[in-house]
């Protein structure tokens, strides 16, 4: 399940994910994450993994599919999670999704996470 935290705000959105996502879920986040893409042009999140037991598979195509359609639009991803499988998988979308910059924090670190992905950043050429 997805839950959208209150420190969310323009094109940052923060969630809470929480035991097993499945294909039903996605179909209620996707719209709004493309509604943010499509109000502000590229998003940032914040992703607070609490007794987060998985995916279903139809979810992990969901995922792919989102993924591969908007990686261009993700600037920033933070994964806060207290597990190590958590930072194993984050690692392993670091591999696929070389384009956002995707960084694992533990959950100790959640305001670290949230300043790293509110980071004003420069793509200005000197």
């Amino acid at each position: 399940m997805f839950e959208v935290l209150d420190k969310s705000s323009g094109n940052v959105i923060g969630l809470k994910v929480s035991g097993k996502l499945l294909h039903e879920d996605y179909q209620k986040f996707v719209p709004m994450l493309e509604e943010l893409i499509e109000k502000h042009g590229s998003i940032r999140c914040y992703m607070e993994l609490s007794d987060f037991s998985g995916v279903q598979l139809r979810a992990i195509w969901d995922e792919m599919k989102f993924d591969v359609k908007h990686c261009k639009e993700m600037e920033r991803c933070a994964i806060v999670g207290d597990k190590s499988w958590h930072h194993w998988m984050s690692n392993l979308g670091k591999l696929i999704f070389h384009k956002t910059k995707l960084e694992y924090f533990d959950v100790s670190e959640s305001d670290k996470a949230w300043d790293w992905v509110k980071e004003e950043t420069c793509s200005c050429v000197s």
